[in-house]
């Protein structure tokens, strides 16, 4: 990862090359880093730790997220792709501040963005539990080997590095799934295959079980029909999006979008792990090591020294992508976009975005190592964790982002209603019980995905309803933002003329 990191450092020359990598990877190495970006630790650590503790009805969480992701990844990848290389977009929030016009809404989504701190807060937890569990280091000392490893990689090679080492990750990630569904289809440990494997859980963890009262997550049909609603925003979330600009060219975005579906839709397989754990009787001090337990435990040190390789690569896979993500709310969305068109003077570009390069480096130390501080004592849940973090990113990005890239119509007033609607549907929903504000009287308070889907929904709605009362884009931006688009349809419109003529 080192090695890797160095050659990412020798292609990153400017603050664009750290920020986004733009055109520099074909559609192949771009679908294993976006995949592996995707299944984090809380895919690799996280949901099979779910599962040790409450069985088969984790499924529904495992078959449904990546569902949603790649739906919402087909509706924004082109289009995100296209406008961010035609206005030198460099993150998610700055597509969002050129896509309508308006700062106002650039800095907002960089605010509400800063909550993905809690997301690689949930990442160095991970890789502390994995130091932990297999090589006796203390949790303690893991969280900052985990951080310095970012550390070393990151501030040199920025994009380049992140998505050169992901797709290697991505690789090993692949591997490993194939081994956890390998162990339940022939009942590791168990004889008697995966009827065996349900036979020996308790009755309520069981695969005829598909809701559970004490669980808000799997409460019932409706929440379980939210963690689809509130994935299909995922592909909102910062450190995705700034995978699209770095595609060569939007020729290779659909070879991209199905090979990536592929590998990530397979990959949630992994908490199938945390059942054949269960099943065999395996203790643990936290749910979340259950799968780097059940390799020391099941296999020869070596081969489980290994195959935690690539639990650690789920880890720094999306570490690192979200540790670049913050930093560039930094660099480019607060100083490059914000501060210095406020600045009443004719601006330096080389200077602007060589500060800029730096601001970028400096954020990723500052990030990391705040992460790092933040979880010296561990969450009993990462899942949990994650989603604390970008539930709101989810709800609030959700009308402006997926709406807005389907309805060309959307008004930036729309967009910036619908943006701070969602945002505080999840924050009363979800955070507002947490925060001591009030007793929770949402019924799915302690479910972030309900929260999140929810206020998902009303933001898409609000950004569809307000944009037909409300003033739209200029037609010469739009056809700037679209152009691409509109000759497509007027070209399909001619030949079908023509054909009926």
């Amino acid at each position: 990862m080192i090695g890797l990191g160095y050659k990412g450092y020798r292609q990153t020359d400017s603050q664009d090359d750290y920020a986004t990598a733009r055109g520099g990877f074909g559609f192949l190495m771009l679908s294993l880093a976006y995949a592996a970006t995707v299944a984090s630790g809380s895919t690799f650590m996280g949901m099979p730790g779910m599962a040790y503790g409450m069985g088969f009805k984790v499924g529904y969480y495992a078959i449904l997220y990546p569902v949603g992701a790649y739906i919402g990844m087909m509706i924004v990848a082109r289009i995100t792709k296209k406008v961010g290389d035609r206005f030198g977009s460099q993150s998610v929030p700055d597509f969002l501040g050129d896509r309508y016009q308006s700062p106002v809404l650039r800095v907002l989504a960089a605010l509400v963005a800063l909550f993905l701190l809690f997301y690689v807060m949930s990442q160095i937890t991970a890789a502390g539990w994995l130091f932990d569990t297999i090589l006796g280091v203390n949790y303690d000392v893991g969280i900052w080997l985990a951080g310095g490893l970012l550390l070393v990689y990151l501030t040199a090679g920025g994009t380049y590095a992140d998505i050169l080492t992901d797709g290697v990750q991505g690789a090993i990630m692949i591997a490993i799934t194939a081994l956890v569904a390998f162990m339940f289809v022939t009942g590791w440990g168990i004889e008697g295959g995966p009827v065996a494997v349900n036979a020996a859980l308790p009755s309520q963890m069981q695969w005829d079980v598909h809701t559970s009262d004490q669980n808000a997550t799997f409460a019932s049909g409706w929440a379980i029909f939210l963690l689809l609603v509130a994935h299909i925003g995922f592909t909102a979330l910062p450190h995705l999006g700034n995978k699209f600009f770095a595609i060569k060219s939007t020729q290779y975005m659909k070879k991209f979008m199905l090979a990536s579906a592929v590998i990530g839709i397979s990959l949630p397989l992994m908490f199938l792990g945390g059942i054949v754990g269960r099943a065999m009787g395996i203790q643990v001090q936290n749910p979340d090591a259950i799968l780097p337990v059940l390799f020391m435990q099941t296999l020869p040190p070596v081969v489980a020294a290994f195959l935690s390789v690539a639990i650690l690569s789920a880890i720094v896979s999306t570490a690192d992508g979200l540790i670049i993500a913050i930093s560039q709310i930094f660099a480019n969305d607060l100083y490059r976009k914000t501060y210095v068109p406020m600045k009443d003077e004719q601006p330096d570009q080389s200077r602007i975005d060589q500060r800029a390069l730096w601001i970028s480096r400096i954020s990723t130390v500052v990030v990391t190592v705040a992460a790092i501080l933040a979880v010296r004592t561990p969450p009993e849940y990462l899942a949990v964790l994650l989603w604390v973090g970008i539930g709101g990113i989810i709800a609030s990005y959700g009308g402006p982002y997926l709406v807005g890239t389907l309805r060309e119509e959307t008004s930036k007033t729309a967009a910036i209603t619908a943006f701070v609607a969602g945002f505080l549907t999840f924050f009363v929903l979800h955070l507002g019980p947490r925060f001591g504000l009030y007793e929770g009287w949402f019924p799915y308070n302690q479910n972030p995905f309900a929260a999140s889907g929810i206020g998902f929904m009303i933001s898409c709605a609000l950004t569809y309803v307000v944009s037909k009362f409300t003033e739209p884009l200029p037609e010469e931006h739009l056809n700037k933002v679209f152009s691409t688009r509109r000759s497509e349809e007027s070209t399909g419109s001619d030949a079908h003329g023509t054909s009926g003529d």
